[in-house]
């Protein structure tokens, strides 16, 4: 005889525009939405309902992150419905920038910022609760200093960069947060302004090393991070004449159809 034991199951890609007025200056949230819940098959909540409890607490609730949206409905359907022993929301945003006017930005004006993404995951059982924010498809370019070098060759030659002067990767990140007592806004801030400068400054002999220093930097300067993991995907751009390489001046760059390179390293504080 055979008894199921739980059920998983939830909406995704519920997309919705919030606009938080203040005055003249107004803020888009662009947001996609997935919520995955898991409970006893006899007391699944229906699709229409954890729709409408999202939309709710989106539109009534003054949220300046996505990480505290999260958390908000995360809580809210635990209580809501006794029957979910497990609730897991993830949150994608699309930035907008804001257009400028006369030289000034103007306050009811956007288009979007780029590819990159800010998310979040909260998961919750009602006892205990998890918090992972990240940022997705940050697109970087480094034009010496960024890749493997030579054989016999130290980082510090001209030349070290070999047979590629040119790297442009796709960069995501995903820390988990030890406590939910955060300032989500600065420390994300502050994370990414950690990636894109050390992305910018490292001279290791490889896209590990850098990615390494990466996680390296935002441990030591995060004590709430206890783990963080970085991806890197290149996009594969080669020289159009070899003969460039040997020049000191311009170089042309073609992209090409070829395997798209990765690397993921997932560093953790130490508990100790």
């Amino acid at each position: 005889m055979r008894h199921q034991q739980s059920t998983s199951y939830g909406e995704s890609r519920l997309r919705m525009l919030r606009v938080l007025r203040r005055g003249d200056r107004h803020d888009p949230k662009d947001l996609t939405i997935a919520l995955r819940l898991e409970g006893d098959a006899r007391s699944m909540v229906p699709g229409e309902a954890i729709k409408n409890l999202a939309h709710r607490i989106a539109r009534d609730e003054d949220h300046p992150t996505i990480e505290t949206l999260a958390l908000s409905m995360c809580a809210r359907i635990l209580a809501a419905y006794r029957g979910v022993r497990r609730a897991r929301i993830d949150i994608v945003e699309q930035p907008w920038a804001r257009l400028e006017a006369g030289g000034k930005p103007q306050g009811q004006a956007f288009t979007p910022a780029g590819v990159e993404r800010r998310t979040v995951t909260v998961t919750g059982n009602g006892e205990r609760t998890s918090i992972a924010a990240g940022l997705d498809n940050l697109v970087l370019l480094r034009t010496s200093g960024f890749v493997p070098t030579e054989r016999g060759q130290t980082s510090e030659e001209p030349t070290a960069d070999g047979l590629q002067r040119l790297f442009i990767a796709s960069l995501a990140a995903h820390w988990a947060f030890s406590s939910g007592e955060i300032a989500f806004a600065a420390c994300r801030q502050g994370v990414r302004a950690a990636i894109v400068e050390t992305f910018a400054w490292h001279t290791g002999r490889s896209a590990h090393d850098t990615l390494t220093a990466i996680a390296d930097v935002v441990l030591d300067s995060y004590q709430e991070i206890a783990e963080v993991t970085v991806t890197l995907r290149e996009h594969p751009y080669r020289p159009a004449d070899l003969l460039e390489l040997s020049l000191d001046g311009d170089a042309l760059f073609v992209a090409h159809d070829e395997p798209v390179g990765t690397v993921e390293i997932t560093v953790a504080r130490d508990p100790g």
